[in-house]
């Protein structure tokens, strides 16, 4: 498999909340709930004419998400990190 299949491609760098639940497999609340908490990398639009509007458009980046899991995923330790190769009888 070459790099081109492994790496997800996405048109945009950013996707709004409700798609983002559906590429991560959770519900539209649970992400909710997590960018309440501060848990994802979020971008907030709002309409420039009307800069006093309580909530603007939720998008999550898409590209910061991603870095921030190869960073989680590379500083475990060896044995954590490939212990699902073993399923894999290597």
């Amino acid at each position: 498999m070459n790099k081109e299949q492994i790496n997800v491609k996405y048109p945009v760098s950013a996707v709004p909340l409700a798609r983002f639940a559906e590429l991560v497999g959770k519900t539209k609340g649970a992400v909710e709930s997590m960018v309440k908490s501060g848990k994802l990398p979020v971008i907030e639009f709002r309409d420039p004419t009307k800069p006093q509007s309580r909530a603007g458009e939720i998008w999550i980046s898409i590209s910061a998400f991603n870095n921030g899991m190869d960073l989680a995923y590379s500083s475990k330790s060896p044995e954590q990190r490939d212990a699902w190769l073993l399923w894999l009888g290597l």
